[in-house]
């Protein structure tokens, strides 16, 4: 018997949008989050003697044993857990996520001092911040749907008495044992929490399907969806991030198709409970939005998995969120209807998606060795990049390297226009352009030599500082082996880099090129001058450069020539380079928020950049650049060899809506995403907009709560935006709508 009936969501909707701002919290079934805190830190402070892995169990152990339940009546997913975080913006700095970001940072700067401080000059210095990234994961969704709730826990206990009797239990698998099962059943705990909460409230199909979790694997679409959303939860208290639900089509249908076998669902309340998970998701404003991946599983426009994902899509165009955010995978051979259907909501506003080209991710892969059998399943994480979900420890994010900077140490002698000192190489002034490029380039080669040995020597003490034992009791590498994700658990042991800014950098040689080298109008000498002044008394020449019409982005062949010659010197640097875990490197080029970050401790640029200002972002050309319309940017893009790229590598656009207007609009659309993906494309997302939609929107935010812009891996309401992130959005529209005119 179904408990939900089509239409209810929209009479508990007012309920569930804010309902973890607005609470409320039982609070007979807990501690506050005070005492919480407190309770923790006494904990950690008395047993400084007793392994850190445990130790960080019983953590988790504390918090889901003693803190406060809230279980929303409105909801089909009631569960709550009063843990701390605030949820002004985006739901951070629970009391177990500060305790564990202290032991984080303290790990590092006791055990690798020189790596630790090393790091803090590459990121004064705008060139790099690299870290251990434990914060992009996925759990093993496939495994805990097949064991379930007792399966993971009667595994851990198996494979430790396994290795007992065999003789070959080591300290430190004992150790991670005794984490695992000291954690799963705290998980457990809370569940046996949630399910008697669920029964004074009276919600019968909650506590039933919590019943059945508590003892067995889930049988049905809503116990999967129930378990998959507390599982993510728990394992998110920490530091770590939940960066993905795995590929959720593939996933999800087996339980649908046998739920309407057998009558529990029909479509209608399908499309229902999507509506209300959705809006779960939503309302606990995860960073950078949540992403659930779809595609892979859509074979044929009449099988059951594009039924199942075409009622995802109508639940969560007519939300009108942001969040979560799609992860779609593009099929060699994916359907029209399909493409279609995401178009439309594209240009309906509902873009907060990436398209991901499977051809172009799998040649990628074959760049690092990953087998296909593998690597055809994977899922995409975090923002873009890519990752085999149980068996590839992808540290997505190890650090970002800023390729204007090389540029800027090439100008000045290695000097930085910023932070005034020598960071590195100190070089002489180049005396042709083909100097200046080799020069460029060693001041390249020794960035990422640098960001390379501080991220393989902190990531010798990932287990120190993070232990998981949530992740690594999903992952059946980890158990089989004894061994925590961050202590080589999985199969592969990869980190990723990601070298951003290539229309800043590619601008600036350019500039470079033509006034120093071909043109002879000042040295570079001078010129370094000028940039330390911050164009201050050379306005003309200033506004003369950002005039040129020769950018990047424009598929002129020069730009898009010196772009790939970049990309593939990084591509040579780091792909297949090995690390200190046993993997190889990976790259990447998105900039997410880095843009702006590195950007404030950038120098003045020779494409004319201020100091200070924000960087190129993704595989964009600078604001105001994008001169000969969408299809020249595309091309730009495609003329980059995106193999290269199984971190990601976004095509961000932007469309005015009259170029897409009607059917044949929405076929021109269509067409230019199988453009893209035909011409070896990574991925495309963007926004439809117009410039005066969003001046309007600035005067007025009243008249547009909704209105969704694509940010970068996220999107957000264009009203909830900074003014310095709305200003960007109206830079690029103004440029990108005189190229269009």
């Amino acid at each position: 018997m179904r408990s939900v009936q089509p239409e209810d969501f929209y009479k508990d909707r007012p309920f569930i949008r804010n309902e973890y701002e607005e609470g409320p919290w039982d609070e007979a079934s807990g501690l506050p989050p005070e005492e919480i805190g407190k309770l923790l830190r006494e904990y950690a402070e008395t047993h400084r003697e007793d392994p850190y892995p445990v130790v960080t169990a019983h953590e988790y152990r504390i918090l889901l044993e003693n803190a406060q339940l809230g279980i929303n009546p409105h909801q089909l997913f009631p569960d709550k857990l009063r843990h701390g975080a605030s949820y002004v913006k985006d739901a951070t700095n629970s009391v177990l996520e500060l305790l564990r970001k202290e032991e984080y940072n303290r790990v590092f700067e006791e055990k690798c001092p020189a790596a630790w401080h090393q790091r803090l000059l590459l990121k004064y210095c705008g060139i790099a911040v690299p870290d251990a990234d434990v914060w992009h994961t996925v759990p093993d969704f496939g495994e805990v749907l097949r064991l379930g709730l007792p399966g993971l826990l009667d595994r851990v206990i198996a494979e430790k008495v396994k290795k007992l009797e065999a003789g070959t239990l080591t300290e430190a698998q004992e150790i991670f044992y005794e984490a695992e099962e000291i954690a799963f059943r705290a998980l457990n705990t809370y569940v046996e929490r949630l399910k008697d909460a669920a029964g004074v409230a009276g919600l019968r199909r909650y506590q039933e399907a919590l019943q059945h979790l508590l003892a067995a694997p889930p049988e049905s679409l809503y116990e999967v969806l129930c378990l998959t959303h507390i599982v993510m939860n728990v394992e998110e208290l920490g530091i770590e991030r939940c960066r993905s639900l795995g590929p959720i089509d593939v996933l999800y249908t087996p339980y649908y198709v046998r739920d309407l076998e057998r009558g529990r669902e029909t479509k209608d309340s399908v499309r229902e409970m999507f509506r209300y998970f959705f809006q779960k998701l939503a309302a606990e404003k995860r960073y950078a939005d949540q992403p659930v991946c779809i595609g892979e599983a859509w074979e044929c426009d009449d099988c059951p998995a594009a039924e199942l994902i075409t009622l995802m899509l109508e639940a969560y165009r007519e939300l009108d969120i942001h969040n979560p955010k799609l992860h779609v995978r593009i099929r060699k051979d994916c359907s029209v209807k399909f493409l279609r259907m995401l178009a439309s909501m594209i240009r309906a506003g509902n873009s907060s998606m990436v398209l991901l080209n499977d051809r172009a991710v799998l040649a990628a892969y074959r760049r690092i060795g990953l087998p296909e059998e593998l690597t055809s399943h994977y899922i995409p994480i975090g923002c873009y990049e890519m990752t085999v979900m149980g068996e590839e420890d992808a540290r997505i994010c190890a650090s970002w390297i800023n390729l204007a900077k090389a540029c800027e140490y090439t100008i000045s002698g290695g000097y930085d226009l910023q932070a005034h000192l020598y960071p590195g190489l100190r070089t002489e002034e180049p005396k042709d352009f083909e100097a200046f490029m080799e020069t460029y380039y060693r001041h390249l080669r020794s960035e990422i030599d640098a960001v390379i040995k501080v991220v393989d020597e902190m990531a010798r003490f990932t287990y120190a500082a993070n232990p998981s034992p949530y992740y690594s009791g999903t992952v059946r590498s980890c158990v089989e082996r004894g061994r925590d994700v961050f202590d080589g658990g999985m199969n592969y042991r990869n980190q990723s880099l990601k070298c951003f800014a290539i229309a800043s950098a590619v601008d600036a040689i350019l500039a470079v090129k033509k006034y120093v080298y071909e043109e002879k109008r000042l040295t570079l000498a001078e010129f370094s001058d000028i940039l330390s002044k911050n164009w201050e008394g050379k306005e003309a020449l200033r506004s003369e450069i950002l005039r040129d019409p020769v950018k990047y982005g424009n598929h002129l062949p020069e730009a898009d020539r010196l772009a790939r010659e970049i990309f593939d010197f990084c591509g040579r640097e780091i792909i297949g380079r090995p690390t200190s875990t046993g993997g190889v490197y990976r790259l990447g080029c998105d900039s997410v928020n880095m843009a702006e970050e590195y950007g404030r401790f950038t120098g003045a640029g020779a494409d004319g950049r201020l100091a200070g200002t924000p960087l190129s972002k993704n595989l964009r050309p600078v604001n105001g650049c994008e001169k000969r319309g969408v299809t020249a940017f595309l091309q730009s893009v495609l003329a980059l060899d995106n193999t290269l790229f199984v971190d990601g590598a976004p095509l961000d656009f932007i469309l005015h809506p009259s170029q897409v207007e009607g059917e044949d609009g929405l076929s021109a659309m269509v067409a230019m995403l199988r453009l893209f993906m035909e011409g070896g494309g990574l991925c495309i997302h963007g926004n439809v907009l117009a410039l005066d939609t969003l001046k309007d929107a600035m005067k007025h935010p009243e008249n547009y709560p909704t209105l969704q812009v694509r940010v970068c891996g996220w999107n957000e309401y264009f009203v909830n935006m900074s003014p310095e992130t709305q200003a960007d959005f109206i830079a690029r529209l103004e440029g990108t709508e005189h190229a269009a005119s």
